[in-house]
């Protein structure tokens, strides 16, 4: 969350892989599917990817994902949405630039919140950071 003068001056950063989207069938307009407001107390939302298929053609996603993250950091966030394998991508890129760690936030449904997973794949069971 935003606590710190550097935080205000310089936000944690909370990337939205991919915002899902939904075709208005009045309009026939895109239209996006999810509200992330709410992340918004956590940091800078930035949506990495467009909609569609993208994880069809990895290269160009992943070359995308790694401009979008490349200053990753243990201050930034990753919401877990869009196309699983694309999610996939992003999470690694994210844990190889940040030696390893990541912090996730994932949507409570029923609070309309989101709830904080720290992620650390170097970290063996029962040791601590």
């Amino acid at each position: 969350m935003i606590e710190s003068a550097d935080d205000r001056l310089f936000p944690p950063k909370v990337f939205i892989i991919q915002e899902p989207q939904i075709r208005d069938p009045q309009t026939s307009q895109l239209k996006p599917m999810m509200n992330f407001s709410a992340a918004g107390v956590w940091g800078e939302p930035v949506v990495c990817l467009p909609p569609g298929p993208m994880a069809l053609a990895p290269y160009p996603a992943k070359e995308m994902l790694k401009e979008k993250l490349k200053d990753f950091s243990d201050r930034d966030y990753i919401i877990c949405v869009g196309d699983p394998s694309l999610i996939f991508m992003a999470g690694m890129i994210a844990c190889d630039l940040n030696r390893g760690r990541a912090k996730l936030l994932k949507r409570d449904r029923d609070s309309k919140s989101y709830i904080l997973v720290e992620v650390n794949i170097f970290q063996r069971l029962g040791q601590t950071d």
